[in-house]
């Protein structure tokens, strides 16, 4: 009996252990990586402009170049849980009006820009949120096994949570 309260006390300890050093060493870390990523993104979508492939005065380039800024300000903010209490909050939440002009009228280039942003911003989400990350990948598996459709609705709710504004959506941090 001894033995086993050993081994509890002992598996609690590097538990305890590896929560703290992933607290405070290595998810600040990975979440400034997400940002570094975002700050490139947007340095790449900046250089599209300079190029003249893309005009600074566009719908396309002042969205995206809004939706960069507002992820890299909030980028430790974002986590699997807000994301999952933002799907309870707003069942019925549809893309904005803007996300789907966006979507209508970005170029190849410019899209890659946001889809690459988007998924750098899921990554940070895994990382602000460890305990999610199991349960997320769970749900991804489940979602596997109901096609496509599943996949794609929880890819859209993704983007409306990542895409709307922080002040209106009412969300504890």
């Amino acid at each position: 009996m001894n033995d086993m309260i050993y081994m509890l006390a002992l598996g609690f300890g590097v538990y305890a252990f590896f929560s703290i050093f992933y607290h405070y060493v290595a998810r600040p870390m990975l979440c400034d990586r997400g940002r570094f990523r975002l700050f490139a993104l947007r340095d790449q979508l900046r250089g599209l402009a300079i190029d003249g492939k893309v005009s600074a005065s566009s719908f396309e380039y002042q969205y995206l170049e809004a939706l960069l800024c507002r992820l890299v300000e909030k980028c430790s903010w974002f986590s699997v849980s807000s994301l999952f209490e933002s799907l309870h909050r707003n069942k019925n939440a549809e893309l904005s009006p803007d996300a789907v002009r966006f979507e209508a009228e970005a170029s190849d280039e410019v899209k890659e820009i946001y889809y690459t942003a988007i998924f750098a911003m899921m990554r940070v989400m895994f990382n602000n949120s460890p305990v999610w990350t199991l349960i997320l990948t769970v749900v991804f598996s489940i979602s596997k096994l109901f096609g496509w459709a599943t996949k794609q609705w929880l890819d859209i709710k993704a983007k409306i949570f990542l895409e709307e504004p922080i002040s209106d959506t009412g969300l504890t941090a």
